[in-house]
């Protein structure tokens, strides 16, 4: 794609010069091209690399969308819908052209004393500071913790780091020399400390300062929002506008376990783990097989005497080549020095992980097998997931039966296997299908009424994914709390950013806004976009505040549900954390990535109220 744009010649398109389908989630780097073809590409990517790092402009400086469909069509070798053309063109150029950190757009004339408060320095956060810097905005981050990230901070488990290539877990104004295709915790975590440093927010950014509660004044038409400082003080703080980024991957989900307080040993939750935890030759307890236990397992194995693992459901787990593997020197020279290859990888991986799954996620009606499947793709996965699971586990009947799921896949979130089979098979492992019930001073017991001892105990449970911006109190027109608003674990929002009755107050990473395919930090920047845009119009218009009307949050909910009642999140035959106490589905986007970037791409006042 590179030496096709650079040169502008149609035959790059063309056979024999057309690479095949890739299968799963490597980055097929032979194309299925005999060696004497991918030596002519490399030898003209030579010419064309060199040029472009010359300066020489490409023949395509920027592809149409009808020229974006047609060479992502060749590039993945398989067809692209072009009602995508709009969207790739726009990514692709952006990330040609990176805006630098903080300085995106034009800035923006506000009336004097206007201030916007940032809740929360991770993805969310950052990704507000670097449109507010180059709105020209007076805006303050707080941040209960003591520097830039997030969960990326406050997780520090064994095996912590992402299950996203690293190019896609980026941000487009922030491009990152990453060294692994899966990068881990502590790289990440300094990434973002550089990102938030390089657009000039640090000096904006207050850090273990923690939100208690907001509340919108109507007579002034400001939030005031009541804080405590890292030394006990409390203070209020006054805005104009409080954009929440405090994430819902936050707020611990503790298991309803008798007696926990009588163990004598340590125990913590995987959020929360203590500094100098010492491992060696002990006997863990880990409850739970989720993401976060799926990389503590393998991390902590070799070093303990014993492991047993606590499982309610078993996990859809996809094979993970790339699972520490660092990225070869050429790539990376290629991804920092060359902005048009990058351009091209990064696409590549944002169809890659997100709509080209899409269809698998969409029930069926008029498919027979629903009770294991949702479609025929879908159980195309399902087979392909299960092969690997038996080749993986051969010789262990007993952990086959305990491994394999028995809901479609995708029902949970897919996780990648980073040597949870091989750990499952190691001689000190013990796979244990029944819950915990109680714990006791030396250990807990299971639901049959075993006793495991332990020295240690991970409750490896989850989050309080369904109960959104529950780490502080907010109360709009009236009084009403968000909680009470949203009867406590069923919220609804306007395009996951505004509420009715919550004037001002928007949220980056609310209810329905994590991505069921794709990039949490795409959908991120997606989001402050539109509120840039929004905060940029009402300003300029003359209106103080506003919320999003009912209807237009009754409509676009409506469309979430109805969404979401064909897809496989919805499968009767799974729980997962995605679902609130209803059942009713919260916490991912039914949407593909296009329409939630076409419904994001302007912004409409008649969707709002002017207060």
């Amino acid at each position: 794609m590179v030496v096709h744009q650079f040169t502008g010649d149609e035959k790059w398109l063309r056979a024999p010069y057309l690479p095949s389908r890739g299968k799963g989630l490597g980055d097929h780097d032979s194309g299925g091209l005999p060696k004497h073809v991918r030596r002519e590409i490399r030898t003209a990517a030579y010419e064309a690399i060199a040029r472009l790092r010359d300066g020489i402009e490409p023949a395509i400086p920027t592809p149409t969308p009808e020229q974006a469909v047609r060479m992502l069509s060749v590039c993945m070798g398989e067809p692209i819908d072009p009602a995508y053309g709009p969207m790739l063109a726009d990514e692709l150029a952006r990330r040609m052209r990176p805006a630098r950190p903080g300085a995106e757009g034009t800035p923006v004339e506000v009336p004097d004393g206007f201030r916007v408060l940032v809740i929360g320095a991770g993805v969310a956060g950052i990704a507000a500071a670097h449109h507010l810097e180059s709105m020209g905005v007076d805006y303050t981050i707080v941040d209960k913790q003591p520097e830039a990230g997030g969960n990326w901070l406050q997780n520090t488990y064994p095996g912590a780091g992402v299950d996203t290539p690293s190019h896609l877990y980026s941000f487009s104004f922030a491009r990152n020399d990453w060294e692994r295709h899966f990068e881990l915790r502590d790289q990440l975590q300094d990434y973002f400390h550089r990102v938030l440093d390089g657009i000039g927010a640090l000096p904006r950014t207050r850090f273990g300062v923690e939100v208690l509660s907001a509340r919108y004044d109507e007579d002034i038409r400001r939030w005031k929002v009541s804080a405590r400082n890292k030394d006990g003080s409390e203070e209020i703080l006054v805005a104009d506008v409080v954009i929440s980024a405090v994430g819902v991957l936050n707020q611990k989900r503790m298991p309803d376990v008798a007696d926990m307080d009588t163990f004598e040993g340590a125990q913590s939750h995987s959020s929360e783990w203590p500094a100098g935890l010492s491992l060696a030759g002990k006997r863990i307890a880990l409850v739970g097989t989720g993401a976060s236990a799926m990389q503590i397992g393998p991390a902590i194995a070799s070093q303990v005497d014993r492991l047993t693992i606590f499982q309610r459901t078993p996990q859809w787990i996809a094979p993970f080549p790339k699972f520490m593997q660092a990225i070869p020197d050429e790539l990376r020279m290629l991804v920092d020095t060359c902005p048009l290859y990058h351009a091209w990888y990064w696409v590549r991986l944002f169809w890659q992980f997100g709509d080209k799954v899409i269809d698998a996620l969409r029930i069926d009606p008029k498919w027979k097998h629903q009770e294991r499947s949702v479609n025929a793709r879908n159980d195309g996965h399902r087979k392909f997931f299960t092969r690997y699971l038996v080749e993986q586990l051969a010789g262990r009947p007993d952990l086959v039966e305990k491994s394999l799921p028995s809901y479609p896949p995708f029902g949970k979130r897919i996780l990648l296997d980073n040597g949870w089979y091989d750990m499952l098979r190691r001689p000190n492992v013990e796979l244990v299908t029944e819950h915990v019930t109680r714990v006791t001073s030396s250990g807990v017991v299971d639901a049959a009424g075993q006793e495991h001892e332990a020295d240690v105990i991970v409750w490896a449970t989850g989050f309080q994914a369904a109960r959104f911006v529950s780490s502080m109190e907010v109360r709009g027109i009236g009084g009403h709390t968000l909680r009470e608003v949203w009867n406590d674990d069923d919220p609804k929002a306007y395009l996951g950013v505004s509420v009715p009755g919550f004037p001002n107050f928007f949220m980056l990473g609310g209810p329905h806004s994590f991505p069921g395919s794709g990039s949490f930090m795409h959908f991120m920047e997606l989001q402050m976009r539109y509120l840039r845009e929004l905060i940029g119009t009402f300003v300029e218009r003359g209106v103080r505040a506003l919320d999003a009307t009912e209807k237009a949050t009754d409509t676009y909910n409506d469309l979430v549900d109805a969404t979401h009642a064909n897809t496989v999140w919805s499968h009767p035959g799974l729980q997962t954390y995605y679902r609130n106490s209803a059942g009713r589905v919260v916490f991912v986007m039914p949407f593909t990535n296009l329409q939630y970037w076409d419904m994001t791409r302007e912004v409409d006042l008649a969707d709002y109220n002017d207060r």
